[in-house]
């Protein structure tokens, strides 16, 4: 079930035999139900997971309001990135929108592996950077992009999971109402 992650993370760079012995011996495989909820607010996320298959959404509470804050869906990473790297409860839920299967891993093996196999580093600093610069370019959409921008870049980089996703979870992604998301879907399908 791991050959998936293995061949992705062999695309960014050679994977050596002992670290694919070591991923495979500590990366757990877990399977979850839709709409299950794997970290609620206030809760430390203690592990990272690939997301083999499957779909989830994170987001946070705005008074009683979700807003969507990133969506996971196969090939991605799923987590809380401040709780996960300062240690500390986070603000943000994740669930499962779809019946959903990762793997996963523990922060402290994770440090382990980073310590003892070198080159997983570069792996992950590629996908950090990766999404660094996606979270930078949602940031600028947000706050100087018209709502049509915002909705053509998703469709540009996500055109997946317009059939995936309730077109609310999309309207709060894309911090605008579900109304004014239906008027620029039905400008744009003229």
């Amino acid at each position: 079930m791991l050959a998936p992650f293995i061949n992705y993370i062999n695309t960014i760079y050679p994977v050596s035999d002992s670290l694919k012995e070591r991923l495979y011996s500590e990366l757990e495989i877990v399977e979850l139900p839709k709409r299950h909820c794997i970290l609620n607010e206030g809760q430390r996320s203690d592990h990272i997971s690939f997301v083999l298959s499957g779909l989830l959404r994170a987001y946070y509470l705005k008074g009683d309001t979700e807003i969507c804050s990133r969506f996971m869906p196969e090939n991605h990473i799923c987590f809380s990135v401040i709780s996960f790297y300062t240690r500390r409860p986070g603000y943000e839920y994740i669930e499962t929108l779809e019946p959903t299967l990762m793997a996963q891993i523990h922060y402290d093996k994770l440090q382990k592996i980073y310590r003892e196999h070198i080159e997983f580093n570069y792996v992950t600093r590629i996908w950090t950077e990766h999404y660094c610069s996606m979270s930078e370019q949602r940031l600028f959409l947000l706050r100087r992009q018209s709502a049509e921008d915002r909705y053509l870049f998703f469709l540009e980089n996500y055109p997946s999971l317009i059939q995936r996703l309730p077109l609310t979870y999309i309207a709060s992604y894309l911090g605008m109402n579900l109304e004014t998301l239906s008027r620029i879907r039905k400008k744009i399908s003229k």
